[in-house]
Order: structure tokens, then sequence, then C-alpha cells
């Protein structure tokens, strides 16, 4: 089972709030729809659309259960639902809490959240223009970041960044999700951060030992000339010490000098004998 159809499993069976958001999310199904019948496999689907009618009887609806078998020989449940002059979607909406049950009821038909193990990513995806243009509507209305694509002829509202995905879980009800969401997404920031460190640590140490190299035999064939030995004794201490301990950091280098020297210092007096070599040649 996939990671929407269990997360559409949970939300199916939650409860309804309040009247006016059983209104609101069946005014969804039925625009998500485009018809008012609705026939499923999924017998708890079905059994949704049969209590938020129940819920919503301030809007004069009526409903037929039924039960067919396909072509296959599978049992299917469907429901019919037939709607009075109060059915109003200017009135349906009128509270903010019906934005986040039109938002469940687009997600139950047709919706799609991504995995957390993947990259974020929620989507739903509209046959006809009226529910896609509702759902804009209500996307600003929450503050809800989103995009605009067509696939297979369906218009599809897509939902990418990390936040708007967890506000889009919070207002359809699945608030454990949204927990487990941000959960997943601090391991793998900080999964990240890691090995971002780590790779800039290894490129760093890879530097190192290459600098380190460089200089230890630069010094090498320096020790051996006579322009050497006129050097300040400092000069001199630190060119045998990274001759002597190529391996070592400039950090590590600089404990060996006495008294201690700090990288900063170690590294000038290391820049200050390459620069006496690089003027020696020069001249030479």
């Amino acid at each position: 089972m996939s990671y929407s159809s269990d997360l559409k499993d949970q939300i199916v069976v939650s409860d309804i709030k309040s009247k006016c958001c059983a209104g609101a999310e069946l005014s969804a199904l039925i625009l998500m729809n485009g018809d008012n019948t609705f026939v499923s496999k999924d017998k708890q689907f079905i059994r949704r659309i049969n209590a938020l009618v129940s819920k919503a009887k301030h809007l004069n609806i009526n409903k037929r259960l039924f039960k067919r078998i396909d072509k296959k020989g599978n049992d299917c449940w469907g429901i019919e639902v037939s709607v009075g002059a109060e059915f109003d979607l200017d009135q349906v909406y009128k509270n903010f809490c019906c934005s986040n049950a039109f938002f469940k009821g687009c997600f139950l038909y047709s919706g799609y959240i991504a995995d957390p193990e993947k990259a974020s990513r929620a989507e739903l995806s509209f046959k006809n223009s009226v529910p896609a243009d509702f759902c804009k509507k209500h996307m600003h209305r929450c503050g809800i970041s989103y995009n605009t694509t067509n696939k297979s002829g369906k218009e599809v509202l897509y939902i990418k960044s990390v936040n708007s995905v967890s506000d889009f879980l919070a207002h359809i009800g699945a608030v454990g999700a949204m927990l487990e969401f941000e959960n997943r997404n601090i391991i793998k920031k900080a999964n990240s951060d890691a090995n971002r460190m780590m790779n800039c640590d290894n490129a760093n140490l890879d530097k190192s030992v290459a600098a380190a190299a460089r200089q230890s035999e630069m010094l090498s064939e320096f020790i051996k000339t006579a322009k050497f030995e006129t050097l300040p004794e400092q000069l001199k201490e630190i060119a045998v010490l990274r001759v002597n301990n190529d391996s070592l950091s400039l950090k590590e280098l600089g404990m060996l000098v006495t008294p201690v020297l700090s990288k900063s210092g170690v590294a000038h007096r290391l820049k200050k004998i390459e620069d006496i070599i690089n003027h020696s040649k020069e001249n030479f």
C-alpha cells in the first residue's frame, strides 16, 4: 500500500467535526466527481459520503445507497446524492474551517502525498476547472504556496516546499502524518548537513595533505642551500619541523614549537619562507 493510500484510509474514518464542514467536504467530493453518483470498491469511502450527508442535514440533501457487481464479479458500493437549493457554495464555505474540509474532500477523491523519505510533494488532480478554482481560492485563503501543471488533460495543483506540504497535512486533519513528515525531514536535513560537513572536512583534509607534501618537498631542497643558513632561527625551526612531520596539520605543527605557536602563526612563517624561496628563484 502506498503512503497516500494509507493516509486516505486514516482520513476517511476520521471524525466529521461540524455540519458546516460536512457540507464543505461533501461539495468538494461532488465537484471533483462531476456527478452526484459515487461508485467505489472502497466501502469506507461510500460510508464517508453517507456520513457527510447525514451530518449536513441543514442543506436538505437526499441520498440513495446501492450495491453493484462489476464486470469482473467484484462487489461495488454506491451512493446517489441529490442536493436542494440550500446547497449554495458561497454559503457552504463561509467559515474558515470549511476550507480545511474542502481540501480534505479533494484529497480523498484524487490527492497524492509523496512518502516523507522522498522529495516533499503534495498533489490534487482536477477533472474540471470548478473545483480547481475553488481550491486555489482556499489555498490563498490559508496561505499555502502552490503551483499548477497539466497531466493527461487534467489540471494538477502541486505543493513542493516542505513547510507548505506540512501545512497542507495539518489543514486536512492529518496531524499525525504532519508530525511524522516533519520528523523525517528533520532527520533527512540532519543527515544531509552531516554528510556535507564530512565531505567538506575531507576536502579540507585533502587540501591540507597536498599543501603539506608540497611544502615539505620545497623545503627539503631549500634546507640544502646556503640561503637557508641565513634565515632567522624561528624560520629554520619551522622549516625543519615541516620536513620531518609532513603528515601533521598546521595546528599540530605549532604544538611542537617552543613556545607553542598558533595555526595562523605557523602558516605565516611557512608563507614567509616560501616568499624568500620564490624571491631567490626570481633573482637567480
